[in-house]
Protein backbone atom coordinates (compact mmCIF):
# COMPACT_ATOMS: atom_id res chain seq x y z
CA UNK A 1 0.00 0.00 0.00
CA UNK A 2 1.58 3.77 -0.94
CA UNK A 3 0.44 6.44 1.36
CA UNK A 4 0.77 10.09 0.77
CA UNK A 5 4.23 11.09 1.72
CA UNK A 6 4.86 12.89 4.76
CA UNK A 7 7.30 14.79 7.08
CA UNK A 8 8.33 15.35 10.39
CA UNK A 9 10.76 18.46 11.98
CA UNK A 10 12.65 17.84 15.08
CA UNK A 11 14.07 20.82 17.25
CA UNK A 12 16.94 20.60 19.74
CA UNK A 13 17.92 22.67 22.09
CA UNK A 14 21.62 22.69 23.21
CA UNK A 15 22.28 24.03 26.71
CA UNK A 16 25.34 26.19 27.37
CA UNK A 17 27.97 25.78 30.01
CA UNK A 18 25.75 23.67 31.69
CA UNK A 19 27.50 21.10 34.38
CA UNK A 20 25.69 18.50 36.18
CA UNK A 21 27.79 18.23 39.86
CA UNK A 22 27.36 13.70 39.88
CA UNK A 23 30.17 11.78 41.88
CA UNK A 24 30.21 8.53 43.00
CA UNK A 25 32.38 6.91 45.58
CA UNK A 26 35.18 4.38 44.40
CA UNK A 27 38.51 4.40 41.75
CA UNK A 28 37.33 2.99 38.55
CA UNK A 29 38.82 -0.08 37.57
CA UNK A 30 40.81 0.34 34.75
CA UNK A 31 40.06 -0.91 31.48
CA UNK A 32 37.22 -3.40 31.96
CA UNK A 33 33.40 -3.37 33.12
CA UNK A 34 33.71 -7.20 34.08
CA UNK A 35 37.02 -8.97 35.66
CA UNK A 36 36.23 -12.02 33.81
CA UNK A 37 36.26 -10.05 30.23
CA UNK A 38 40.09 -8.70 30.88
CA UNK A 39 41.69 -10.01 27.74
CA UNK A 40 39.20 -11.20 25.65
CA UNK A 41 38.79 -10.99 22.09
CA UNK A 42 35.60 -9.86 22.49
CA UNK A 43 35.95 -7.22 25.22
CA UNK A 44 35.42 -4.26 23.67
CA UNK A 45 32.05 -5.25 22.70
CA UNK A 46 31.01 -6.87 25.88
CA UNK A 47 31.87 -3.03 27.79
CA UNK A 48 29.88 -0.96 24.70
CA UNK A 49 26.79 -3.47 24.83
CA UNK A 50 26.62 -3.78 28.83
CA UNK A 51 26.84 0.17 29.11
CA UNK A 52 23.87 0.85 26.27
CA UNK A 53 21.81 -2.22 28.26
CA UNK A 54 22.03 -4.45 25.26
CA UNK A 55 23.09 -7.16 27.49
CA UNK A 56 23.37 -7.82 31.26
CA UNK A 57 26.06 -9.54 33.45
CA UNK A 58 25.27 -11.97 36.62
CA UNK A 59 24.31 -11.11 40.02
CA UNK A 60 28.15 -12.30 40.87
CA UNK A 61 29.33 -9.39 38.83
CA UNK A 62 30.17 -11.96 36.25
CA UNK A 63 29.92 -11.86 32.75
CA UNK A 64 30.72 -15.30 31.34
CA UNK A 65 31.81 -14.65 27.62
CA UNK A 66 32.53 -18.36 27.46
CA UNK A 67 29.17 -19.30 28.62
CA UNK A 68 26.68 -19.95 25.15
CA UNK A 69 24.32 -18.04 24.39
CA UNK A 70 20.63 -18.64 24.57
CA UNK A 71 17.71 -18.06 21.72
CA UNK A 72 15.54 -16.12 23.91
CA UNK A 73 18.83 -13.71 25.10
CA UNK A 74 19.73 -13.40 21.38
CA UNK A 75 16.45 -11.99 20.51
CA UNK A 76 16.79 -9.92 23.17
CA UNK A 77 19.40 -8.19 22.70
CA UNK A 78 18.77 -7.79 18.75
CA UNK A 79 15.60 -5.99 19.35
CA UNK A 80 17.10 -3.79 21.93
CA UNK A 81 20.18 -2.91 19.57
CA UNK A 82 18.27 -2.49 16.43
CA UNK A 83 15.96 -0.12 18.77
CA UNK A 84 12.80 -2.84 17.19
CA UNK A 85 9.23 -2.38 19.01
CA UNK A 86 7.16 -5.37 17.92
CA UNK A 87 3.29 -5.37 16.90
CA UNK A 88 1.13 -8.12 17.35
CA UNK A 89 1.08 -11.47 18.98
CA UNK A 90 3.55 -14.15 18.24
CA UNK A 91 2.75 -17.56 17.10
CA UNK A 92 1.00 -20.11 19.01
CA UNK A 93 4.13 -22.08 19.77
CA UNK A 94 4.27 -25.15 21.71
CA UNK A 95 6.79 -24.30 23.96
CA UNK A 96 4.97 -20.29 24.45
CA UNK A 97 4.93 -21.11 28.40
CA UNK A 98 8.83 -21.33 28.24
CA UNK A 99 8.88 -17.47 26.65
CA UNK A 100 8.36 -14.61 29.25
CA UNK A 101 5.62 -12.73 28.49
CA UNK A 102 8.43 -9.36 28.79
CA UNK A 103 10.75 -11.12 26.24
CA UNK A 104 7.38 -11.67 23.22
CA UNK A 105 7.39 -8.38 22.37
CA UNK A 106 11.17 -8.55 20.73
CA UNK A 107 10.15 -11.78 19.37
CA UNK A 108 7.58 -10.37 17.27
CA UNK A 109 9.89 -7.18 16.23
CA UNK A 110 12.56 -9.96 14.97
CA UNK A 111 9.79 -12.05 13.40
CA UNK A 112 8.12 -8.88 11.69
CA UNK A 113 11.83 -6.59 11.39
CA UNK A 114 12.58 -5.99 7.30
CA UNK A 115 15.86 -5.69 5.28
CA UNK A 116 16.77 -4.77 2.19
CA UNK A 117 20.08 -6.56 0.45
CA UNK A 118 21.23 -3.39 -0.57
CA UNK A 119 20.07 0.14 0.04
CA UNK A 120 20.67 1.16 -3.58
CA UNK A 121 20.93 -0.31 -7.23
CA UNK A 122 22.30 1.41 -10.18
CA UNK A 123 22.11 1.00 -14.01
CA UNK A 124 24.19 3.53 -17.18
CA UNK A 125 22.82 3.22 -20.47
CA UNK A 126 24.96 6.26 -21.84
CA UNK A 127 25.14 9.16 -20.23
CA UNK A 128 22.22 8.44 -18.22
CA UNK A 129 22.19 7.18 -14.79
CA UNK A 130 19.43 4.93 -12.90
CA UNK A 131 19.23 4.53 -9.61
CA UNK A 132 16.60 2.97 -6.96
CA UNK A 133 17.23 3.36 -3.58
CA UNK A 134 16.02 2.87 0.02
CA UNK A 135 16.36 5.54 2.80
CA UNK A 136 17.91 2.90 5.47
CA UNK A 137 18.59 -0.77 5.52
CA UNK A 138 16.58 -2.22 8.13
CA UNK A 139 13.14 -1.32 9.01
CA UNK A 140 11.05 -1.86 12.22
CA UNK A 141 7.53 -4.16 11.90
CA UNK A 142 5.68 -1.07 10.92
CA UNK A 143 8.29 0.88 9.57
CA UNK A 144 7.66 2.56 6.03
CA UNK A 145 10.29 2.00 3.43
CA UNK A 146 10.52 5.33 1.69
CA UNK A 147 11.51 4.23 -2.00
CA UNK A 148 13.42 6.83 -4.48
CA UNK A 149 13.80 6.69 -8.35
CA UNK A 150 16.20 9.10 -9.83
CA UNK A 151 17.03 9.17 -13.42
CA UNK A 152 20.62 11.81 -13.65
CA UNK A 153 21.39 12.53 -17.13
CA UNK A 154 25.05 12.77 -16.56
CA UNK A 155 26.38 13.68 -20.30
CA UNK A 156 26.89 16.71 -21.91
CA UNK A 157 23.92 17.21 -24.08
CA UNK A 158 19.93 16.93 -23.57
CA UNK A 159 18.30 13.70 -23.44
CA UNK A 160 14.91 13.14 -24.51
CA UNK A 161 12.65 10.88 -22.84
CA UNK A 162 9.26 9.62 -24.69
CA UNK A 163 6.31 7.89 -22.65
CA UNK A 164 3.77 6.25 -24.17
CA UNK A 165 1.06 7.40 -21.99
CA UNK A 166 1.69 10.40 -19.04
CA UNK A 167 3.06 7.96 -16.82
CA UNK A 168 6.72 8.67 -15.91
CA UNK A 169 7.75 5.79 -13.53
CA UNK A 170 5.93 2.58 -11.44
CA UNK A 171 7.03 1.13 -8.32
CA UNK A 172 6.30 -2.81 -7.72
CA UNK A 173 6.70 -4.95 -4.82
CA UNK A 174 6.46 -9.12 -6.01
CA UNK A 175 6.84 -12.23 -3.78
CA UNK A 176 7.91 -14.56 -6.96
CA UNK A 177 5.72 -13.81 -9.76
CA UNK A 178 3.16 -12.66 -7.66
CA UNK A 179 2.39 -8.40 -7.64
CA UNK A 180 1.94 -8.15 -3.30
CA UNK A 181 1.73 -4.13 -4.20
CA UNK A 182 1.90 -1.82 -7.07
CA UNK A 183 2.01 2.57 -7.03
CA UNK A 184 0.03 2.92 -10.21
CA UNK A 185 -2.70 0.81 -8.96
CA UNK A 186 -5.73 3.08 -9.03
CA UNK A 187 -4.26 5.81 -11.07
CA UNK A 188 -5.25 7.32 -13.94
CA UNK A 189 -2.74 8.44 -16.95
CA UNK A 190 -3.97 10.08 -20.86
CA UNK A 191 -2.87 8.11 -23.51
CA UNK A 192 -1.45 9.95 -26.51
CA UNK A 193 2.20 9.46 -25.25
CA UNK A 194 4.58 12.37 -23.49
CA UNK A 195 8.18 13.67 -24.31
CA UNK A 196 10.44 15.31 -21.78
CA UNK A 197 13.76 16.69 -22.20
CA UNK A 198 16.68 16.47 -19.16
CA UNK A 199 19.05 19.23 -19.39
CA UNK A 200 22.94 18.20 -18.63
CA UNK A 201 23.65 17.25 -14.95
CA UNK A 202 19.71 17.65 -13.90
CA UNK A 203 17.86 14.33 -12.51
CA UNK A 204 14.14 12.82 -12.60
CA UNK A 205 13.07 12.28 -8.94
CA UNK A 206 10.22 9.73 -8.34
CA UNK A 207 9.36 9.05 -4.55
CA UNK A 208 6.86 6.46 -2.78
CA UNK A 209 6.69 5.07 0.46
CA UNK A 210 5.64 1.41 0.83
CA UNK A 211 3.81 0.32 4.21
CA UNK A 212 5.12 -3.21 4.27
CA UNK A 213 1.44 -4.33 3.30
CA UNK A 214 -0.15 -5.47 0.20
CA UNK A 215 -3.00 -4.33 -1.97
CA UNK A 216 -5.32 -5.20 0.51
CA UNK A 217 -3.82 -3.15 3.24
CA UNK A 218 -2.86 -6.64 5.28
CA UNK A 219 0.41 -6.76 6.49
CA UNK A 220 2.85 -8.83 4.11
CA UNK A 221 3.75 -12.16 6.20
CA UNK A 222 7.44 -13.47 6.48
CA UNK A 223 9.50 -13.76 3.63
CA UNK A 224 11.46 -12.96 0.67
CA UNK A 225 10.51 -9.66 -1.41
CA UNK A 226 11.26 -7.72 -4.62
CA UNK A 227 10.90 -4.12 -4.79
CA UNK A 228 11.15 -3.06 -8.14
CA UNK A 229 11.64 0.35 -9.51
CA UNK A 230 10.44 1.15 -13.22
CA UNK A 231 11.16 3.82 -16.07
CA UNK A 232 8.52 2.89 -18.80
CA UNK A 233 10.29 5.16 -21.56
CA UNK A 234 8.62 3.84 -24.90
CA UNK A 235 12.95 3.83 -26.51
CA UNK A 236 14.82 3.04 -23.56
CA UNK A 237 12.30 1.32 -20.55
CA UNK A 238 14.53 0.56 -17.58
CA UNK A 239 13.69 -2.20 -14.54
CA UNK A 240 15.92 -1.81 -11.02
CA UNK A 241 15.16 -4.05 -8.21
CA UNK A 242 16.04 -4.43 -4.50
CA UNK A 243 15.85 -7.60 -2.90
CA UNK A 244 13.67 -6.97 0.88
CA UNK A 245 13.64 -9.80 3.65
CA UNK A 246 10.66 -9.87 5.62
CA UNK A 247 11.52 -11.43 9.43
CA UNK A 248 15.21 -11.59 10.55
CA UNK A 249 14.44 -14.76 12.83
CA UNK A 250 12.71 -18.03 11.62
CA UNK A 251 10.82 -20.81 14.13
CA UNK A 252 11.47 -24.50 14.03
CA UNK A 253 9.31 -26.99 11.61
CA UNK A 254 8.03 -29.05 14.23
CA UNK A 255 6.00 -25.38 15.68
CA UNK A 256 8.92 -24.50 18.60
CA UNK A 257 10.56 -21.66 19.09
CA UNK A 258 13.24 -23.45 21.74
CA UNK A 259 13.69 -19.98 23.99
CA UNK A 260 16.47 -21.64 25.83
CA UNK A 261 18.56 -23.90 22.94
CA UNK A 262 21.71 -22.94 21.82
CA UNK A 263 22.38 -20.50 18.37
CA UNK A 264 24.95 -21.92 16.32
CA UNK A 265 27.64 -20.21 14.87
CA UNK A 266 26.51 -20.55 11.73
CA UNK A 267 22.70 -19.90 12.07
CA UNK A 268 24.17 -16.41 14.45
CA UNK A 269 25.98 -15.19 10.97
CA UNK A 270 22.95 -15.69 9.08
CA UNK A 271 21.17 -13.61 11.64
CA UNK A 272 23.56 -10.83 12.27
CA UNK A 273 23.93 -10.83 8.59
CA UNK A 274 20.20 -10.22 7.99
CA UNK A 275 20.01 -7.74 10.88
CA UNK A 276 22.87 -5.56 8.42
CA UNK A 277 20.20 -5.72 5.43
CA UNK A 278 23.25 -7.88 3.41
CA UNK A 279 20.47 -10.55 3.03
CA UNK A 280 21.63 -10.19 -1.05
CA UNK A 281 25.11 -10.23 -0.53
CA UNK A 282 25.25 -13.18 0.93
CA UNK A 283 22.75 -14.89 -1.79
CA UNK A 284 25.43 -14.08 -4.30
CA UNK A 285 28.56 -15.49 -1.65
CA UNK A 286 26.26 -18.71 -1.54
CA UNK A 287 29.21 -20.92 -3.54
CA UNK A 288 32.18 -18.57 -2.87
CA UNK A 289 35.03 -20.02 -1.04
CA UNK A 290 35.31 -19.53 2.87
CA UNK A 291 39.07 -18.45 3.77
CA UNK A 292 38.77 -20.86 7.03
CA UNK A 293 40.10 -24.48 7.35
CA UNK A 294 36.38 -26.55 8.02
CA UNK A 295 34.25 -24.87 5.18
CA UNK A 296 33.01 -28.73 4.54
CA UNK A 297 31.62 -28.28 7.82
CA UNK A 298 29.23 -25.20 7.08
CA UNK A 299 25.89 -25.81 5.91
CA UNK A 300 24.85 -25.26 2.60
CA UNK A 301 22.30 -23.09 3.05
CA UNK A 302 24.49 -20.61 5.76
CA UNK A 303 27.33 -20.62 3.32
CA UNK A 304 26.87 -17.18 2.01
CA UNK A 305 25.91 -15.68 5.56
CA UNK A 306 29.18 -17.23 7.02
CA UNK A 307 31.17 -15.41 4.04
CA UNK A 308 29.49 -12.55 4.78
CA UNK A 309 30.20 -12.74 8.27
CA UNK A 310 33.81 -13.71 7.80
CA UNK A 311 34.67 -10.89 5.20
CA UNK A 312 33.18 -8.30 6.99
CA UNK A 313 34.93 -9.59 10.19
CA UNK A 314 31.66 -9.83 11.93
CA UNK A 315 32.66 -13.28 13.49
CA UNK A 316 36.12 -14.54 13.01
CA UNK A 317 37.87 -18.12 12.61
CA UNK A 318 40.15 -19.29 15.62
CA UNK A 319 44.19 -19.25 15.67
CA UNK A 320 43.65 -22.68 14.41
CA UNK A 321 41.62 -21.06 11.23
CA UNK A 322 38.56 -23.25 12.10
CA UNK A 323 35.39 -21.30 12.10
CA UNK A 324 33.57 -24.44 13.95
CA UNK A 325 30.06 -23.42 12.50
CA UNK A 326 28.15 -26.05 14.28
CA UNK A 327 29.23 -24.82 17.75
CA UNK A 328 27.40 -23.03 19.70
CA UNK A 329 27.76 -18.98 19.89
CA UNK A 330 29.11 -17.44 23.08
CA UNK A 331 28.00 -14.72 25.58
CA UNK A 332 30.97 -13.08 24.27
CA UNK A 333 31.25 -13.74 20.64
CA UNK A 334 27.78 -12.64 20.82
CA UNK A 335 28.57 -9.10 21.99
CA UNK A 336 31.57 -8.67 19.67
CA UNK A 337 29.57 -9.05 16.60
CA UNK A 338 26.17 -7.12 17.50
CA UNK A 339 28.32 -4.34 18.57
CA UNK A 340 29.62 -5.11 14.81
CA UNK A 341 26.39 -5.07 13.53
CA UNK A 342 25.26 -1.58 15.84
CA UNK A 343 28.24 0.30 14.73
CA UNK A 344 27.32 -0.04 11.38
CA UNK A 345 24.03 0.80 11.58
CA UNK A 346 25.14 3.75 13.90
CA UNK A 347 22.73 2.54 16.99
CA UNK A 348 24.92 3.65 19.74
CA UNK A 349 23.89 6.89 21.48
CA UNK A 350 27.32 8.18 21.79
CA UNK A 351 28.39 11.31 23.43
CA UNK A 352 30.74 13.25 21.26
CA UNK A 353 33.11 15.49 22.49
CA UNK A 354 36.67 17.35 23.52
CA UNK A 355 38.07 16.53 26.50
CA UNK A 356 38.12 19.58 29.44
CA UNK A 357 38.73 17.67 32.68
CA UNK A 358 38.58 14.05 34.01
CA UNK A 359 39.38 13.08 37.32
CA UNK A 360 38.55 9.56 38.80
CA UNK A 361 35.29 10.31 39.37
CA UNK A 362 33.84 12.48 36.94
CA UNK A 363 34.59 13.88 33.16
CA UNK A 364 33.79 17.08 31.46
CA UNK A 365 34.22 17.48 28.17
CA UNK A 366 33.38 20.14 25.47
CA UNK A 367 30.20 19.20 23.25
CA UNK A 368 29.75 22.64 21.22
CA UNK A 369 31.66 25.64 20.68
CA UNK A 370 30.82 27.28 23.98
CA UNK A 371 28.86 24.30 25.46
CA UNK A 372 30.45 22.45 28.53
CA UNK A 373 29.04 19.51 29.86
CA UNK A 374 30.13 17.23 32.96
CA UNK A 375 29.38 13.65 34.05
CA UNK A 376 29.88 10.85 36.75
CA UNK A 377 32.09 7.72 35.87
CA UNK A 378 30.80 4.42 36.82
CA UNK A 379 33.29 2.69 39.24
CA UNK A 380 34.12 0.30 36.48
CA UNK A 381 34.00 2.76 33.87
CA UNK A 382 36.32 1.14 30.69
CA UNK A 383 38.85 3.81 29.27
CA UNK A 384 40.53 3.79 25.90
CA UNK A 385 42.77 5.96 24.66
CA UNK A 386 44.14 5.68 20.86
CA UNK A 387 42.81 2.32 20.94
CA UNK A 388 44.73 0.81 23.95
CA UNK A 389 43.37 0.12 27.52
CA UNK A 390 43.77 3.14 29.42
CA UNK A 391 42.81 4.66 33.07
CA UNK A 392 41.17 8.03 33.72
CA UNK A 393 44.07 9.79 34.19
CA UNK A 394 45.75 8.95 31.12
CA UNK A 395 43.25 10.70 28.97
CA UNK A 396 44.41 14.41 28.11
CA UNK A 397 42.99 17.57 27.68
CA UNK A 398 41.82 18.11 23.91
CA UNK A 399 41.50 14.37 23.45
CA UNK A 400 38.76 13.49 21.06
CA UNK A 401 35.79 11.32 23.19
CA UNK A 402 33.12 9.47 22.71
CA UNK A 403 31.35 8.36 25.53
CA UNK A 404 28.32 5.48 26.30
CA UNK A 405 26.34 6.75 29.03
CA UNK A 406 24.47 4.39 31.52
CA UNK A 407 21.56 4.34 34.37
CA UNK A 408 19.07 7.13 34.66
CA UNK A 409 21.55 10.01 35.53
CA UNK A 410 23.56 9.47 32.46
CA UNK A 411 26.91 8.30 34.04
CA UNK A 412 29.87 7.46 31.53
CA UNK A 413 30.42 3.94 31.66
CA UNK A 414 32.68 3.46 28.17
CA UNK A 415 35.14 6.10 26.87
CA UNK A 416 37.18 6.01 24.03
CA UNK A 417 40.10 8.54 23.63
CA UNK A 418 41.92 9.78 20.45
CA UNK A 419 44.73 12.42 21.01
CA UNK A 420 48.25 12.90 20.65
Amino acid sequence: MWPRRSGMTRRVTVGVALTLALFVAGVPAQGAVFSDILGDPNQRGIEKLTIAGVLVGFPDGMFRPAQPITRLAVVEALAKGLDLTGAGSIPAYKDLAEIPEAVRPAIAALLNTGAVSQQKAELKKGDVVYTLATDKAVYGTEDPVDLTLTVMNTGAGDVKFMFPTTQQFDFIVKRGDAEIAKWSLGQTFVQGGLDLILAPGKSFVYNTRWLQKDQDNHAVPVGPYEIIGISPAKDNPVTLSLQFQKGLLSSFPDNTFRPNGQVSRAEFAALVVRALGRQGEATQKASAPLSINDAADVPATLHGYVAVALDRKILAPSGDGLFRPNAPTTRGEAAGALASVMNALNKFNYVRGKLVSITQNDITVSVEAQAVQSYALTPQVAVYRNDRVAAPQDLKPNDQVLMLLTGPRGRAGYIEATGQ
